[in-house]
């Protein structure tokens, strides 16, 4: 974690347990760079006019029929302040709806205490948090869903348009790829240009980094 340079972050838990209360007290006083302005129990007890904190740390629970889309409020009424949802509710059904309804990140309360530290630490100088395992979940689905996407897109090409993908994906430039293919460069280049299309890529050197990309994985 990277020492805090400036003043104390300001924090406002709202949560309903008190023993969370008595809880975070305790480690909060622990840590210098944050200062804990209080705490509430529900929505309405508090109001910019009266308080004005750098996070807002709060178990959606809170929100009662309103759930998340309570954040979104919570966020108009503090817009200042970075949201940091620290919550019993499984992080890998809510996680990213918090995030969506406004919330810079989302801890569990069954994380280490070391986990929740960072997470107030990420939100206060602006940055997203997540846990490492809800991280690689993402980074997962972005991945496969990436590679279904980009098979999908290759099936559009033609057998030799497939391969002078494949040269690109080689550093080949069209001179190369002519000599190699025993075509002439004009041909190259006309290939080139309706694989682009294809592919939906709007310049030359979005085809070479879609080339180069999938060179370990689509040939």
């Amino acid at each position: 974690m990277e020492p805090q340079s400036n003043s104390p972050k300001k924090i406002l838990f709202i949560d309903e347990q008190p023993i969370c209360r008595l809880g975070l007290e305790s480690l909060i006083e622990r840590y210098p760079q944050f200062n804990l302005l209080g705490f509430a129990t529900k929505l309405d007890d508090v109001e910019p006019s009266s308080i004005s904190p750098d996070i807002i740390a709060i178990d959606i629970v809170v929100a009662k029929t309103n759930g998340i889309r309570a954040l979104k409020d919570l966020k108009r009424k503090f817009s200042h302040a970075s949201i940091l949802v620290v919550t019993s509710h499984d992080e890998t059904l809510f996680a990213e709806r918090c995030l969506r309804a406004g919330a810079k990140g989302f801890s569990m309360k069954t994380a280490p205490i070391e986990e929740l530290i960072q997470a107030l630490d990420d939100v206060s100088r602006g940055r997203l948090y997540l846990s490492s395992k809800m991280r690689a979940l993402i980074l997962n689905r972005i991945s496969e869903h990436e590679a279904e996407r980009s098979r999908s897109r290759f099936e559009r090409l033609s057998d030799r348009e497939l391969l002078i993908v494949q040269h690109i994906s080689q550093s080949m430039e069209n001179r190369e790829i002519a000599k190699q293919m025993k075509i002439s460069i004009k041909t190259i280049e006309s290939h080139r240009s309706r694989i682009k299309s294809k592919l939906q890529l709007s310049s030359p050197s979005e085809l070479v980094r879609f080339a180069m990309r999938l060179q370990n994985k689509a040939f």
